[in-house]
């Protein structure tokens, strides 16, 4: 089966007889994401008035502080773009930029509490998910968190 055209598992929700390769796995999240990007990314510009690349960086930083030269990479930006970003969030009041204590040259990106009210008004507002979320249910949405979570913590290390 090819992830590319009609994703793991096929259009049913079977689990498959043998296990995805990882490869198979990223090329299927990856293009679901990409795909339904520009209806979640309408659904958050009605929501916020803000450029949607605030909103990405915002999202970023509310997980934990990141130096802007680390946002800048999680980004896929390069420097210039970043503080741009940077400094209309702080212009909004909606992240702090501090220097690290260790290191005055590399400033610190922090979510303040109203970018944080920002950032939990989006995520609390089953809206803003693309529809194709309906096809899970609680528990199911429990697990994949998990499953992300692991991630997460893994592309974090």
């Amino acid at each position: 089966m090819n992830t590319t055209e009609r994703g793991v598992g096929g259009a049913e929700a079977e689990a498959p007889e043998t296990a995805p390769s990882a490869t198979e796995l990223w090329f299927t999240m990856n293009s679901l994401v990409r795909d339904h990007a520009a209806e979640s990314r309408s659904r958050i510009d009605a929501r916020i008035d803000m450029p949607f690349s605030r909103f990405r960086a915002l999202r970023r930083v509310a997980t934990r502080e990141l130096t802007q030269s680390e946002l800048a990479r999680r980004l896929g930006i390069d420097a210039p773009a970043t503080s741009v970003i940077v400094n209309d969030l702080v212009d909004r009041g909606l992240v702090s930029r501090e220097p690290r204590a260790d290191d005055r040259r590399f400033k610190v990106v922090a979510i303040t509490d109203a970018g944080r009210a920002v950032v939990d008004s989006l995520v609390s507002d089953p809206a803003i998910a693309p529809d194709m979320f309906d096809a899970l249910d609680e528990a199911q949405r429990r697990e994949l968190a998990g499953l992300l979570g692991l991630l997460r913590a893994r592309a974090d290390a």
